[in-house]
């Protein structure tokens, strides 16, 4: 696997978890869609998939249901993943902001053993389900784990790379490289280089999940929100965001105090007539105001 220059993880509201479990970002909600919506025919994605009584769950859950021939070349996202998939796979998704962590191939492994013990479980063996671990590039992390976890790397080409070593297929999706070279500007919004993208479908479908997230507090709150709207706002520019969006949409979700930061009382009254400005004012404030008036009005 080549490896690329260092990004260092980022902290964002959310705090690293470590150890305690994967962390999730905001970049996982529209990583899921984008796998959704650009999948392949015949395949159902189950976004967070239980794996035990206690909550923990991987990140997506990819099964072929269709007894008809596979169609897996007309995905529309990770074009060269699909063909090397077993009929189930559970796939991890580390965004640009958190980046893979320690321990994080392993507990991949765990789900494998965690799906295969459940009831529900749809395959019988290790060599019928495959792990796909998507992470923005390669990293020393990344290096690191493949060897605490005693598997070795096969470069298959284009970004894509085969972990041997155990009885699953495992996977890893180096997500830069692949969307380079597919030139899938819908990909690299999860990349360290989505200030590249060009593709305006690209930017407005992540535009629309900025809007949902506005009105979802659960979704702006998490890690990675703050860099997506920055990322779009630099690649659009502020005035081709206003020119195709109303302004109150932009709004949405602030608080009173959001919208009006940076103008002066003066600055906002102004847009009302008189009778507005009073609106509001109970009896004992219009008497205030009355009395104020009056020695304003009076002079010195």
């Amino acid at each position: 696997m080549k490896e690329r220059g260092g990004h260092p993880p980022r902290r964002g509201r959310q705090a690293e978890q470590g150890c305690q479990g994967p962390l999730k970002t905001f970049w996982h909600h529209p990583y899921a869609s984008l796998v959704l919506e650009r999948k392949p025919p015949g395949w159902e994605v189950t976004v967070e998939k239980p794996l035990s009584l206690a909550p923990r769950s991987a990140d997506q859950f990819l099964l072929y249901r269709t007894s008809a021939e596979r169609r897996d070349q007309e995905a529309r996202v990770m074009r060269g993943l699909w063909p090397h998939l077993t009929e189930a796979a559970l796939l991890e998704f580390k965004g640009p902001t958190s980046g893979l962590r320690r321990r994080d191939l392993a507990r991949l492994l765990s789900y494998g053993w965690e799906y295969l013990s459940q009831d529900d479980c749809v395959v019988e063996s290790p060599s019928e389900l495959s792990l796909v671990l998507a992470v923005p590039t390669q990293t020393p992390t990344l290096r690191r784990e493949c060897v605490r976890c005693r598997v070795e790397a096969e470069p298959l080409g284009d970004g894509y790379v085969r972990l041997v070593g155990t009885s699953y297929t495992i996977l890893v999706v180096l997500l830069d490289q692949v969307a380079d070279a597919e030139r899938d500007d819908f990909l690299r919004l999860f990349t360290h280089d989505r200030a590249k993208v060009k593709d305006q479908k690209a930017l407005w479908w992540m535009h629309g999940w900025i809007r949902k997230a506005r009105t979802m507090p659960e979704l702006k709150q998490l890690e990675g929100f703050d860099d997506i709207v920055e990322g779009l706002i630099e690649a659009l520019g502020v005035e081709e965001l206003l020119r195709h969006v109303q302004p109150e949409t932009l709004l949405a979700g602030l608080e009173p105090e959001q919208r009006l930061a940076g103008l002066e009382p003066e600055q906002v009254l102004e847009h009302y007539d008189a009778e507005q400005r009073l609106a509001g004012l109970d009896a004992e404030e219009l008497k205030r105001l009355q009395a104020a008036l009056d020695k304003r009005l009076k002079g010195p």
